[in-house]
């Protein structure tokens, strides 16, 4: 059986690889929204008010490994790219 901590990095890779499929969320690309990352990665829960939060903390973990860059285009919202 898979560590929880396994099973985390796994569904971080799951979700850097499937960032680098999208040209938008390319190192200086415009970048995606959380949703838009959630549903190409597959990992809506399908939760009503409660969606989005385990993708959200995937991208803040990886912003804060430096793997994912947060863009803040106005005060809601961010859109995520990878960094360089």
């Amino acid at each position: 059986m898979a560590s929880g901590q396994a099973l985390i990095d796994l569904c971080k890779t799951h979700l850097i690889e499937t960032m680098r499929e999208l040209p938008e969320c390319a190192p200086g690309g415009p970048g995606l929204g959380q949703k838009a990352l959630e549903d190409a990665a597959g990992f809506a829960l399908n939760l009503p008010e409660y969606d989005g939060y385990f993708t959200w903390s995937l991208l803040v973990a990886l912003t804060v490994d430096a793997r994912v860059e947060a863009i803040q285009p106005g005060k809601r919202n961010k859109k995520y790219r990878l960094v360089a």
